[in-house]
């Protein structure tokens, strides 16, 4: 069986990651794939409240996201993207919230999907160190791949 975070690296992989160059093939899109990634258990506590799109004191806004799902997990993911020039020194980041269906060995990142595909990411051009510091605020990432998987 995959352990939760093979369940949360392989849905984000298939969400995110896209291999869109390659000149031979005329393909001349950036590939965009997962530099790294940090999870925790999603709680509503004074620690994580940082990572919730909601404040813990607002009763409403809690219960409107709450009565759309409930994650069992918060994801911070950085993409990094490479092209015609090369390797992107920058990368944005976000938080995913995932629902994690370990016996059935599936991850569903589909919760609280307004926090993530609207507006601007959370972190945006940020320097590779710098995003490194953003995710271990949340936690130490559990994957991270700096080179372009796509070009080998």
């Amino acid at each position: 069986m995959k352990t939760v975070n093979e369940l949360i690296l392989e849905k984000l992989k298939e969400e995110f990651e896209r291999n869109g160059y390659n000149p031979e093939q005329q393909m001349l899109d950036d590939n965009v794939w997962v530099m790294a990634a940090a999870v925790i258990p999603f709680k509503e506590t004074p620690e994580t409240a940082e990572f919730l799109p909601y404040s813990l004191d607002d009763v409403v806004l809690r219960e409107s996201y709450l009565n759309i799902g409930r994650p069992t997990h918060i994801v911070r993911v950085a993409l990094r993207t490479s092209g015609s020039t090369g390797l992107c020194e920058y990368v944005d980041g976000t938080d995913v919230y995932f629902s994690v269906y370990f016996e059935q060995q599936e991850a569903d990142c589909y919760v609280w999907l307004d926090t993530w595909v609207e507006g601007p990411p959370k972190l945006e051009g940020s320097p590779i160190p710098s995003s490194i510091t953003w995710l271990k605020k949340m936690a130490e990432p559990f994957y991270v791949q700096f080179d372009d998987p796509f070009n080998k």
